[in-house]
Order: C-alpha cells, then structure tokens, then sequence
C-alpha cells in the first residue's frame, strides 16, 4: 500500500512540474518590444527562417538617406501562421513587403510583427490587440 502512495505522489509532483516548464519558458512581448508604440517598416526580403517558436523575416530596409539598413522580424508561431493562411512559400526573397509593428527595445533593428502586408496585397495580421490605424 505505502509503495502505491509513494508512487502517486511522485507521479503527481512529475506531472505539476512537466506542466511548469512549457508556461515558464515563454516570453513576454513587453520584455523585448516596446508594446505602445509602433512602427513601420518596407524592405526587400534578404531571408526567411522558418523555425519555431517564431518565425523570423530578414528585411533589407532603405533609412531616409537611402542606406541600406538589416532589419528582423519576429513573426507568429508557425501553427498561427498556418491557421492564418500563411505559408512558408508565401515568402520570396527579393520581394517588399511592409510590416507595422512593435520596435524592439534597446534600439535594436529588430520588430515584432503586428501586420504583413504581402507584395500581392495579402494582409497577415497578428491578432486584434494590435493598433494599426496611424499606418493604414
């Protein structure tokens, strides 16, 4: 009897800790990206990593000068993506595409994708939390 006891109460406390570990390791967006305020960035698709737990687009921007800038762009997860009509083959380098979202902290080159635009009008938006209208 003591050793079924022991045994549930181990598979218990296995349990609560394996459930623990997936909602710990997820981030904040607000630790990363300045979530009240946005921005808008157009550029030309240098690479597309298509990975989990995010998506990344690597855009080649032009800044007011005309330099040539490398920006980041974390995406949805990939189920997200799928469930949104987005697929990986969507994404042609060497194509411009327009993103609004939240900039990075630390005044990295980096955003957090709010909306996608496609370079054939397709509008990829990341939920209805995101505050687009100065862009539109």
């Amino acid at each position: 009897m003591l050793n079924k006891v022991g045994l549930f109460v181990c598979l218990a406390y296995g349990l609560t800790f394996a459930s623990v570990i997936p909602t710990y390791a997820h981030h904040s967006a607000s630790s990363e990206f300045d979530t009240q305020s946005a921005l808008q960035v157009k550029g030309v698709l240098t690479r597309m990593d298509w990975i989990n737990p995010h998506a990344y687009m690597h855009l080649a921007v032009k800044d007011s000068s005309g330099k040539v800038e490398n920006w980041d762009v974390e995406m949805a997860g990939l189920s997200k993506l799928r469930l949104s009509g987005v697929e990986k083959k969507g994404f042609v380098v060497g194509e411009t595409y327009t993103v609004v979202g939240n900039p990075a902290r630390g005044g990295r080159h980096m955003v957090l994708v709010g909306t996608l635009t496609f370079p054939d009008g397709k509008v990829f938006r990341r939920g209805a939390d995101f505050d687009d209208a100065g862009y539109k």
